[in-house]
């Protein structure tokens, strides 16, 4: 049965928080803050935090300049090099484009105390005092503050601007102050876009927040990776057909895919820190099965949320280890020696599979429907079975297959970007 009692408590408070402000629809631009309250993640939020929000707004001096010297300007707002990676290779070939990383737009002090109390009333009144502690209903209306402060500060700078010509691309567009920016240009009648950082799925057991990123786009035109994303979003989030582009991932050129069926060394991807207690599971039946297969090496490949001196010791008394290090998956699956992987609920499964490794999904714990081979287990004995069925298996038909499979869901061989963008 599907659980999904925090993402029910965030469409309560978002509907409880719906209005417009010159245009812009704030539920949406509050969204992943409504969020981080419903989905019990705003613990994180310290006085600090809603003070800087109270007192600040974003000058977008460095964006305006930006919009005026190029045709495309692609915003995105969390610094990580895979990101800015796939920006760079997304635009590979179009001339007259800049990225701008939003963190790195400076800050503006200012106070407004009447638009402060406001937002702290308007904020008590909607959510109820007795619904929310009073941290939360301060963090709300601080970060309605803040969205209000930039967006004044954004008509401010573009006023007058010549649009002609220009096209705004958001990596997120319905993430905080990207969903905020790409509705302003909407109204601006300035064409927008958004890109897709992952591929979109449905959810087998709980919903996590991540299922903002379908329901609260705001842009123009969304570009995804492949098919599934497209279906997907058009039947489970009842997104319009007609704004869905499938543009391809330039990460996954074409290739012929060649799977391993030796089954000798193994990289299992664990889940992200939501997923630790089935993350525990997998080792614990790696323990068992390495008690009927001795010889097989198993390395785990930790997500950045999980402690990595707990899993070591969790794997004490085996011959289970911990990869050491902050290589990339691309590092360790090209330069490793690995022949085959274990996945927990994350598209490294599919990066697993066009770097020619067969991979199992541990199905007690699949939250998140990929789709994919007859590759699951649930314990020990099934996981040996799906081995020896792969190593008898048509490898042949196996990797025509896969090289279908990998186009629909990460776009492998397809990339799209300079011909829809320029169109």
């Amino acid at each position: 049965m599907l659980d999904d009692k925090n993402y029910k408590y965030y469409q309560i408070l978002k509907q409880k928080l719906i209005f417009l402000n010159d245009g812009i629809d704030f539920s949406k631009v509050l969204a992943h803050d409504i969020a981080r309250v419903a989905f019990n993640q705003s613990d994180s939020v310290v006085f600090r935090e809603i003070l800087y929000n109270f007192s600040s707004e974003i000058d977008f001096t460095d964006l305006r300049r930006a919009m005026e010297n190029n045709r495309f300007v692609c915003l995105y707002s969390v610094d990580r090099s895979d990101y800015s990676h796939q920006i760079a290779q997304t635009f590979q070939g179009i001339e007259k484009y800049e990225a701008v990383l939003l963190g790195k737009l400076p800050r503006n002090k200012t106070f407004k105390p009447f638009r402060i109390l406001k937002a702290i009333f308007f904020t008590l009144f909607k959510v109820g005092l007795g619904q929310e502690n009073l941290s939360n209903i301060f963090f709300l209306a601080s970060k309605i503050v803040s969205y209000k402060n930039s967006q004044e500060s954004l008509k401010k700078q573009f006023k007058g601007f010549d649009y002609s010509d220009k096209t705004y691309v958001s990596f997120n567009s319905a993430y905080t102050f990207e969903s905020l920016i790409t509705q302003f240009f909407n109204i601006a009648q300035c064409p927008t876009v958004s890109l897709s950082h992952s591929f979109f799925v449905n959810y087998k057991k709980f919903i996590p927040l991540d299922i903002i990123n379908a329901e609260c786009i705001t842009a123009q035109k969304l570009l995804v990776w492949g098919e599934t994303s497209k279906h997907d979003l058009k039947v489970t989030h009842k997104v319009p057909e007609n704004i869905i582009e499938i543009a391809g991932n330039p990460k996954y050129d074409k290739k012929s895919i060649r799977l391993k069926n030796t089954f000798k060394r193994c990289v299992v991807l664990l889940g992200r820190k939501i997923y630790e207690d089935t993350n525990i599971d997998i080792v614990k039946i790696l323990k068992d099965f390495l008690s009927i297969e001795p010889n097989v090496q198993f390395e785990l490949k930790l997500h950045l949320s999980l402690d990595k001196t707990f899993y070591e010791g969790l794997c004490e008394g085996s011959s289970i280890t911990v990869i050491d290090g902050k290589e990339s998956l691309v590092e360790l699956f090209e330069n490793k020696g690995y022949d085959f992987s274990i996945v927990n609920n994350s598209t490294a499964y599919y990066e697993a599979l066009y770097y020619d490794l067969i991979c199992f999904r541990f199905l007690p714990a699949e939250n998140e429907a990929f789709v994919g081979m007859d590759d699951h287990f649930s314990d020990a004995n099934t996981l040996l079975e799906r081995i020896n069925f792969f190593k008898q298996a048509d490898l042949t038909q196996l990797n025509t297959n896969l090289e279908q499979l990998l186009k629909d869901t990460i776009g492998m061989g397809v990339n799209r970007y300079k011909e829809i963008l320029e169109a």
